[in-house]
């Protein structure tokens, strides 16, 4: 080839090449750098990083400090986070904010196991209503009414004679009423058990003696004045304040009825939702005011969708509890006066009509969430998933076990195999005072299997229960998943130690197991390029301190999709 030909077929290339698009100036950049962090990813590709970038609320670079310089440009905002450690924001997928918002906002809040201090509590907050206003709040545990003769709505009567009074405990399953409140809702020594309830007698009379358990409760309680819904989106409200606190970035509301749907879409249309919501929609439960409500809930869930709401969950009730001897189990609870020696309790729904439901709810694309806190309640429900894999197919949603704290050997790899989440809530790995699992169960049943399940190959997931547990606080929960001690020290015993899992097991379960039960696997619960920046700043890093300490982390920054939330630094 001629020297001069080459030259022309280079300048013909050079010109070509020049009309290619532009790369973007470096000066552009990405939108915000976090630098000088120890971040933990949950990315087992590359598990701590130094330095992340964001822009347009998506991390688009994570690494070194140098790598990540490469996306500093002239409007970045560099943030030097000082060598704290940072985190996958955490994934609730348990929790009832606006109960928790109208119990501190609106109702009696009292937390103590002294008789004499609730009442005073309740005569100050009497002194606030008008007359024949309902008096309502919580929480109160059966210990309040040890040694007492008289009955527990006569021990209300005194004090509240022209209130009616609907009071709920703890666990928010029982209500503790006075006589005006059972007049109310005509209960008399004729009324009959609803289903899934008990209405508690004095044995000797059968006269209803003021605590109504389970359904009893639910069905009760809908017919109380409801709230306005500017009083529910303020307690809406300030429940998210407290969730965010925590380092919170995702959470799940675990019972959604129409109005409380109303009060999430109200503070999302004045744009104050800032955190990621999922709504459980209730199905056949007590807390609904009727089924038709529910029916035309789901079927306009996809209205009420939106980039800060996914609608595509339920939650059905499939027992009681443990303590109060209405959890469905496969062997008797241990010998009591009031049950005698071959009560294994109930479920609310038959296992034929669950496995119908289930079937319909999962091929409408719904994950299904069954509170089951029996060993039979979860086979049960178990038994409910499998028939849905076998009617419409494997590739349906994960649904979940919740309270999967009592479960039979033979069933825990069936979690696995169905693709069904265990749910660890509330957070009691741990012994605490009033429960007392072998006074119920014996000592062979052991509860919180974590360990069990994690090595089956199941998919464990967190939920807090707030406002059941007293705080929405994940920390000291996760600390008691690792020691199976109380994370308070106010005891050194352990709950079966043996079921104990390690730092960074846990930190997946509130993080990447919570997102993916959460639909959003592919966007959040790690730290990696294409997923939102859903994180979490710390004031210790939770690997390098005793942990023991790990309950008392603070959260100093959160950020949900690029925004801050809250920020502390």
């Amino acid at each position: 080839m001629k020297f001069g030909m080459l030259i022309a077929l280079v300048a013909v290339a050079s010109a070509a090449c020049s009309r290619q698009p532009a790369a973007p100036p470096a000066t552009a950049g990405a939108t915000t750098v976090y630098t000088h962090a120890r971040i933990y990813t949950v990315d087992d590709g590359q598990p701590w990083a130094e330095a992340m970038a964001v822009t347009d609320g998506r991390i688009v670079a994570i690494g070194s400090a140098a790598d990540v310089a490469a996306q500093i440009g002239e409007r970045t905002a560099v943030i030097d986070l000082g060598g704290r450690m940072v985190m996958p924001g955490i994934h609730d997928t348990h929790v009832h904010p606006t109960d928790a918002g109208i119990g501190e906002t609106i109702e009696c809040r009292f937390r103590t196991d002294q008789l004499a201090e609730v009442l005073a509590t309740l005569q100050g907050c009497l002194g606030k209503l008008e007359p024949g206003q309902w008096l309502r709040g919580g929480q109160w545990n059966d210990g309040l009414f040890a040694g007492s003769n008289r009955m527990p709505k006569e021990i209300l009567d005194e004090i509240a004679p022209d209130h009616p009074v609907f009071l709920m405990d703890w666990t928010v399953h029982n209500a503790w009423v006075n006589s005006a409140a059972l007049r109310f809702f005509g209960i008399d020594q004729t009324t009959p058990n609803p289903a899934g309830g008990v209405i508690v007698r004095n044995p000797a009379t059968g006269e209803a003696n003021g605590i109504l358990l389970d359904n009893a409760a639910y069905v009760n309680r809908r017919r109380l004045p409801e709230y306005p819904l500017e009083q529910r989106v303020v307690a809406l409200r300030w429940a998210l304040d407290q969730v965010a606190a925590h380092g919170i970035t995702t959470f799940r509301d675990a019972i959604v009825t129409t109005s409380t749907m109303a009060a999430y879409q109200e503070l999302y249309r004045r744009g104050e939702l800032v955190l990621n919501a999922n709504t459980s929609l209730t199905w056949k439960s007590a807390w609904a005011s009727s089924h038709d409500e529910e029916i035309a809930l789901i079927g306009a869930r996809r209205k009420f969708a939106s980039e800060r709401i996914n609608t595509d969950f339920a939650k059905i009730m499939l027992d009681g509890i443990p303590p109060t001897y209405t959890a469905a189990m496969l062997e008797p609870y241990r010998p009591n006066a009031a049950f005698g020696d071959a009560w294994t309790g109930k479920l609310m729904l038959e296992p034929d009509e669950l496995r119908d439901d289930v079937v319909r709810l999962d091929a409408d694309g719904l994950t299904v969430k069954i509170h089951a806190t029996g060993d039979r309640s979860a086979r049960v429900a178990l038994d409910a998933f499998e028939a849905a894999r076998r009617s419409n197919g494997d590739r349906g949603p994960i649904h979940e076990v919740s309270h999967a704290e009592l479960i039979h050997p033979d069933d825990v790899p069936r979690f696995a195999k169905l693709r069904v989440a265990a749910e660890m809530c509330p957070i009691l790995w741990y012994p605490i005072p009033g429960l007392d699992w072998e006074a119920w169960l014996g000592p062979e049943r052991k509860v919180w299997a974590v360990r069990s399940l994690v090595e089956s190959g199941a998919l464990v997931t967190y939920g807090s229960d707030w406002p059941v547990v007293p705080t929405v606080n994940p920390w000291p929960g996760i600390e008691a998943m690792v020691t199976r001690a109380d994370p308070a020290g106010a005891s050194k015993a352990t709950l079966w130690p043996e079921q104990a899992i390690d730092l960074a097991t846990t930190i997946r379960i509130f993080t990447h197991n919570g997102a993916v039960a959460n639909k959003v696997g592919d966007s959040s619960g790690s730290l990696v390029p294409g997923k939102n920046a859903d994180f979490i700043v710390l004031d210790r890093n939770i690997f390098e301190v005793p942990i023991t300490d790990v309950g008392e982390t603070q959260v100093l920054m959160l950020v949900v999709r690029g925004s801050e939330v809250v920020n502390k630094l």
